[in-house]
């Protein structure tokens, strides 16, 4: 293949705004062609991961009817995956794959994912290179903590998630980035830092990869993952600790609580703006990341700091405590949409009991009329 076809892989990090970018790129299939570019959707269908996600065959295993891993399912699928890439090739020069995972899957001890792509990219004179937003470590720890007690029901406290922060959480940029540069090679990775404010990641991205962003491209019509308010939050941390036992009840009971979490964070209505960190301590937590964020902005981006700290001056927030203005509202209007979501779910029951009812009354009639029409022809005999 022609040496100016590429593939950009976009690993992340997580909470980067991938969500939005990967529908983003979904939703403007067209405006990317007019560029010789294309986003492909994969074969491969995985649980709980959007489709949106094209690169997950990197690293995503199937399972068989047991839910256990098959990997003769996951191997045939990868193979399928991979020539669909290759056929996208044949019609565009550059091709963009993401799924944010990669950026915490990857280990030096298990390079497969990278591996698999690099070798396919090599084998066919592929120009293969990497794009990583890193975002700044207080931020990405707040933005974490609250989509785990969205989406995975956990209770931590703050100050537990602070002091005892998992492991697999890799808050050392500096550390992963070498460790994907030994197999990537440091001139393939592309780094850029994730801002808070005044900021477009589609646009943004798009230039990156050499792509003008003209009326063509469709704007997303909203926030895809949108982050929760801090006192929704805490709604639903406390809420968490009362959800069923029993899987897949935990599971409906889990997913509907996010989702009115997440409504009540959409409101059109005042809302507190707050921090878990207080200014004096988010500018103590950050000072031990200065050095790797400063040699990560000097050896992969030649300038001189990661993130811009006049930016952070000007977005200082007050520290988040319980006993704020607007919890006791909060509190009031997260009850009171889930009393409304359960009465409209109530209506629509009712509804459709009324219609299987109807139904009912409708089969006995035909069934009533019918015997009495053989009746009558049995009279007539």
């Amino acid at each position: 293949m022609d040496q100016t076809k590429k593939l950009y892989l976009h690993i992340g990090m997580p909470k980067t705004g991938t969500s939005s970018l990967q529908v983003f790129l979904m939703q403007n299939e067209e405006a990317l062609a007019r560029y010789g570019a294309a986003y492909p959707i994969m074969p491969g269908r995985y649980p709980l991961i959007s489709p949106g996600r094209n690169a997950h065959f990197l690293i995503g295993k199937l399972t068989d009817e047991q839910g256990r891993e098959d990997p003769v399912q996951t191997k045939n699928m990868n193979k399928k995956s991979l020539e669909l890439l290759e056929k996208t090739f044949e019609k565009a020069d550059t091709v963009i794959l993401s799924d944010e995972a990669i950026w915490n899957a990857y280990k030096p001890h298990k390079p497969e994912c990278l591996r698999l792509i690099r070798t396919f990219c090599k084998e066919r004179d592929i120009d293969l290179k990497l794009i990583v937003y890193l975002r700044r470590q207080d931020y990405y720890l707040e933005s974490y903590w609250k989509q785990q007690i969205r989406k995975r029901g956990v209770t931590w406290t703050w100050k537990k998630m602070v002091k005892r922060t998992p492991k697999y959480i890799e808050l050392n940029y500096y550390k992963h980035l070498e460790e994907l540069a030994e197999e990537m090679g440091r001139e393939n990775i592309i780094v850029q830092p994730y801002r808070e404010e005044k900021f477009d990641l589609c646009i943004e991205f798009l230039h990156l990869i050499g792509i003008e962003h003209t009326e063509l491209f469709q704007p997303l019509e909203t926030k895809v993952n949108l982050s929760l308010n801090n006192n929704y939050a805490e709604i639903k941390r406390i809420l968490n600790q009362i959800l069923s036992e029993e899987p897949e009840q935990w599971g409906k009971e889990q997913k509907w609580l996010g989702k009115i979490a997440v409504d009540c964070s959409r409101e059109e209505k005042k809302q507190f703006e707050s921090s878990m960190f207080s200014p004096e301590d988010r500018r103590e937590y950050m000072e031990s990341f200065r050095e790797i964020n400063h040699r990560i902005a000097r050896e992969y981006m030649e300038c001189d700091t990661l993130f811009d700290e006049k930016e952070e001056k000007m977005r200082e927030l007050p520290k988040w405590t319980r006993d704020n203005t607007l919890q006791y509202e909060d509190t009031v209007l997260f009850f009171g949409k889930a009393l409304l979501d359960m009465k409209k779910e109530l209506e629509l029951q009712r509804a459709e009991v009324k219609r299987l009812e109807a139904r009912q009354r409708g089969i006995v009639r035909r069934i009533v009329d019918k015997c009495r029409t053989i009746t009558g022809e049995a009279d007539l005999l």
